[in-house]
């Protein structure tokens, strides 16, 4: 008897320890797939966030690259890209094949000597409005040509030369002249509507203008005295101006003042940056400073998700709080590099650097995540565009490279 209740009690204990290792495997093995399926769901989501250009197509312009001031970019729509060259080139191309749809010189239809053509001296543009494409130049003209075939509509005289895109609002055209003068065009026509000066030249600054900023009815201008401006669309009347200068008018000469970067707005808030050291928000409504911050800028910056992107005098990559100025992470590594506007792309930052590689960060903490060399260029790479997934950049000399990311 006591011998079966020996044997009972083995056999009751081998098989709790039986079922406890099952159990134990059962639950460990659970674990260890719950761990690995986690394991390759951050593994997708990481491969998501990689960029990894690939060439569709590529189109050429036999043109040597010069260093000449130029601010020629892509335009695009109706999946149409419109490109232009300095000495008068214009192009029209399907973003898909790289076909072009037409292509025109417009150097060839004024004044040629033999076979050689003076150079149109294009320096801004193209911007597009309906039907029409405009392009400004260094000769101060702004030309309008026809979208669906290049046809010339009309040319206009203006003040200066033209060294940053036109504006466009309903039926007028801002243009944005060198010397501090502002014109209202009618954009249909080419008909000066309005001229206004900006203000006082500097003895110093740099060569560019800010590209003006059209909210409803007013215009917003920097410029390059340091002073940014309100005025009216319809005829140029101010509503307000501020000056942003450091110091005042007799150190002028120790600092450059320009306001070069585009001002951006965003909730009733107008954001400015300027090479004098100070980034600034303004009251839309009456030019009032919100806040500002000592930050060198020259270049066209980015807001997204209530983060200002910018490229500080030494190319310094820094991130800023919308609401107060401050820095959140600040990326030395492209300083002392070319690199052109940052792209926001999927919850990366991507940079651009002009020799040809690209780099994306993760904008939160603006870490590198990779970088690919896309290629070796002989010219700078100029101007770049997002399209969808479709990543097109310019060259200098005008040759086009279309990406998919």
């Amino acid at each position: 008897m006591n011998l079966q209740k020996l044997i009972l009690i083995f056999f009751i204990f081998c098989s709790f320890m039986f079922t406890s290792c099952s159990n134990y495997n059962s639950y460990y093995y659970l674990s260890q797939n719950k761990l690995l399926k986690k394991y390759k769901t951050t593994l997708k989501v990481l491969n998501k966030n990689q960029i990894n250009p690939q060439l569709i197509w590529f189109s050429k312009v036999i043109k040597k690259s010069n260093d000449n001031f130029s601010k020629l970019h892509i335009a695009y729509k109706n999946k149409l890209l419109y490109i232009a060259h300095r000495d008068g080139i214009v192009k029209c191309i399907d973003i898909n094949n790289g076909k072009i749809i037409w292509n025109i010189n417009l150097a060839k239809k004024n004044f040629c000597i033999f076979t050689y053509c003076l150079s149109e001296e294009l320096s801004s543009g193209p911007v597009i409005s309906n039907n029409y494409l405009y392009l400004g130049s260094e000769k101060g003209k702004i030309i309008a040509l026809n979208i669906k075939n290049g046809n010339k509509i009309w040319e206009t005289s203006v003040f200066s030369e033209v060294l940053s895109d036109p504006v466009i609002s309903n039926n007028f055209l801002i243009v944005h002249n060198n010397n501090n003068i502002l014109q209202g065009l009618n954009k249909n026509n080419g008909h000066i509507l309005w001229t206004v000066n900006l203000g006082p030249l500097e003895s110093y600054s740099f060569r560019g203008t800010s590209k003006p900023t059209i909210f409803f009815n007013n215009v917003i201008t920097g410029s390059d005295n340091g002073i940014i401006s309100s005025r009216i669309l319809n005829n140029g009347f101010m509503v307000w101006q501020k000056d942003l200068t450091k110091f005042p008018n007799f150190f002028h000469i120790l600092d450059f003042n320009d306001i070069d970067a585009q001002p951006i707005i965003l909730n009733g808030i107008i954001y400015v940056a300027s090479y004098n050291g100070n980034f600034h928000a303004l009251d839309l409504s009456n030019g009032d400073i919100i806040w500002k911050k000592s930050y060198k800028v020259s270049s066209d910056f980015i807001i997204k998700n209530n983060r200002i992107y910018i490229f500080d005098i030494n190319n310094k990559l820094l991130s800023l709080d919308i609401n107060k100025g401050n820095i959140i992470w600040s990326q030395n590594k492209f300083i002392n590099k070319e690199t052109i506007t940052p792209i926001y792309y999927k919850n990366n930052i991507i940079i651009i650097d002009k020799c040809g590689k690209i780099y994306w960060l993760n904008f939160h903490n603006g870490n590198i995540i990779g970088n690919t060399l896309i290629k070796k260029f002989n010219d700078k790479i100029q101007s770049s565009l997002l399209v969808n997934n479709k990543l097109i950049l310019q060259t200098r000399s005008g040759n086009i490279y279309v990406f998919k990311l």
